[in-house]
């Protein structure tokens, strides 16, 4: 048989390891709580240990293994291997993690940021085959994204490039730690939140009834808004603005001719898509949104996994 790789899915809550062919197709995966608070050693014992659980669900020997690719939801050095801070996970500070998995499986080992990994994926394997020069974005809490030029994965000169999120898109807008950056206006915790505020301050929506005693999130908007809830439904066409703004911008960076969005909210697309791309159409250089499409991304959940082995693949 062709050789597999692995890849692994890091995150704060949960972690996901699984076995990929040279197609993307996944052939066996494990998901684990992370229980980051334990620290770096026992996450990465987790990790050892879902890797083995892995090959023995699928009947596939360790040296059948090619490598294994690790996305990281934070600040890493890719040329290293090295994890330079996680902020979701306590004590990943400079961490040589690809140096301790290669000692372990004595295979090659690449680490790349998560949503760098997830759009190598998609530019491999979904919503961006066929593309040289392609953007990938994922909104969901956060934004986040990876681009693709020429076919090759950018990082930049400190693997910090393509941090769509904290593109500054409104100079007076909301405060992340920067004010008005494009995930503090546009992401699923920026929905959430303007809905909390409008009904502080007085306006009556279905969001207060579908919520409970939940905080508000953004399922609880967009459920409201296919129901007709006016306020609701303004939040979304708002939401649908500042998406349309950050990709003109992303069209004037990078000139793509493919962007895909993923993440938790690309699974409302029929609801933001139209006045998202109202909004491009007036304002993005017309030239560079003549050229390039922008559509839903096509992995899913599986982009995180495919996309970590996509580095080795």
């Amino acid at each position: 048989m062709s050789k597999i790789a692995c890849g692994i899915d890091l995150g704060g809550t949960k972690l996901e390891v699984g076995l990929v062919d040279d197609n993307g197709n996944i052939i066996a995966r494990v998901k684990r709580p992370t229980h980051a608070h334990e620290g770096p050693e026992s996450v990465i014992d987790k990790i050892n240990d879902s890797i083995m659980t892995a090959l023995e669900k699928s009947n596939i020997k360790q040296r059948d293994l090619r490598g294994i690719g690790i996305g990281v939801p934070g600040l890493i050095d890719a040329d290293m291997g090295k994890v330079i801070f996680l902020t979701n996970l306590p004590g990943w500070r400079d961490i040589p993690l690809a140096e301790i998995m290669e000692e372990k499986f004595h295979i090659p080992v690449k680490l790349g940021n998560d949503a760098d990994a997830a759009a190598y994926g998609e530019y491999l394997f979904g919503s961006g085959r066929g593309a040289r020069n392609f953007v990938y974005m994922t909104v969901s809490t956060g934004i986040g994204g990876g681009v693709i030029i020429e076919g090759k994965l950018y990082r930049g000169a400190s693997s910090g490039a393509a941090e769509i999120g904290h593109v500054v898109i409104d100079v007076h807008g909301e405060n992340c730690g920067n004010y008005g950056c494009f995930e503090a206006l546009a992401s699923g915790t920026a929905i959430a939140r303007f809905a909390k505020r409008a009904i502080d301050r007085g306006r009556h929506s279905l969001i207060e009834e579908l919520s409970g005693d939940e905080p508000i999130k953004a399922e609880h908007v967009f459920e409201a808004a296919g129901q007709g809830d006016r306020l609701a439904l303004d939040i979304i066409d708002e939401e649908a603005f500042y998406l349309g703004i950050g990709i003109c911008n992303i069209m004037a960076m990078y000139n793509p001719e493919r962007i895909a969005i993923g993440g938790g909210v690309s699974n409302q697309w029929d609801m933001f898509y139209h006045k998202m791309m109202e909004t491009v159409r007036d304002r993005a250089l017309k030239q560079n949104a003549k050229v390039c499409r922008v559509i839903k991304a096509e992995l899913g959940t599986d982009a995180g996994v495919v996309g970590a082995a996509a580095l080795i693949i």
